[in-house]
């Protein structure tokens, strides 16, 4: 089986995500939107990584991923946009892209999931997850809840075959790093983000989250038959 990664950034990779990919030996296309074109071959899944952008940038590529987002789903192809990636299937299909309430940056344990769903079967309630945004969204007409939290109603929400996650569960280590490092002067300027505290919470933290994307991996890959 194939899958088309969709980076939007160098710095966004597909971290521990990628990991599970390759044990189980699909074959990934990876490309850079921004630099490169999108490939037109069908893949069994497509996707799509965050980036500090806004879904409502009026950026070519990002027109081009909204595109790649519609088409697939019209063809019953699993869509898995993660923060950037869920905005974009949330404005794709006519949800509203706006900034949130407050910035979340860092490890969060607030994560609830909505009713029974099939994609965060054991998952504890609340779950700890890896946060880095300030948009947020309204869901498409159709689309169904999936997790929330106190102050984004929305964190994750499935529409047809496409299943959207405004927050991270594919980092590691190096990944959390490396924001925080290319960020440190940005983040300063936030009163209530504290960069030294989330990078010694990297150590105690990161494994609930790498168990949480081993199960939401499985969990998807049941649920569409990969």
């Amino acid at each position: 089986m194939s899958v088309l990664l969709v980076k939007n950034t160098r710095m966004e990779g597909s971290g521990y995500l990628g990991d599970l990919l390759k044990q189980d030996g699909f074959e990934i296309c990876s490309v850079n939107a921004k630099h490169e074109q999108i490939p037109e071959n069908e893949y069994s899944l497509v996707v799509i990584l965050g980036a500090p952008e806004s879904a409502n940038d009026d950026l070519s590529y990002l027109h081009e991923e909204q595109k790649l987002i519609r088409k697939s789903v019209e063809k019953n192809i699993p869509v898995l946009g993660i923060c950037l990636g869920s905005q974009l299937i949330a404005k794709t299909f006519g949800g509203k892209v706006y900034g949130g309430p407050k910035k979340e940056i860092g490890f969060y344990n607030d994560l609830v999931s909505d009713g029974n769903s099939s994609l965060f079967s054991g998952f504890s309630n609340p779950f700890t997850v890896f946060h880095w945004h300030g948009d947020t969204f309204d869901l498409p007409e159709g689309a169904i809840r999936l997790v929330h939290s106190k102050l984004y109603q929305n964190q994750a929400f499935r529409f047809k075959s496409a299943v959207g996650l405004q927050f991270h569960m594919e980092v590691n280590e190096e990944m959390v790093n490396l924001w925080l490092d290319k960020s440190e002067e940005k983040l300063q300027q936030i009163p209530y983000i504290d960069s030294q505290k989330i990078r010694e919470d990297i150590d105690g933290k990161i494994s609930n989250v790498k168990t949480n994307m081993n199960n939401f991996y499985n969990n998807f890959k049941s649920s569409f038959h990969l």
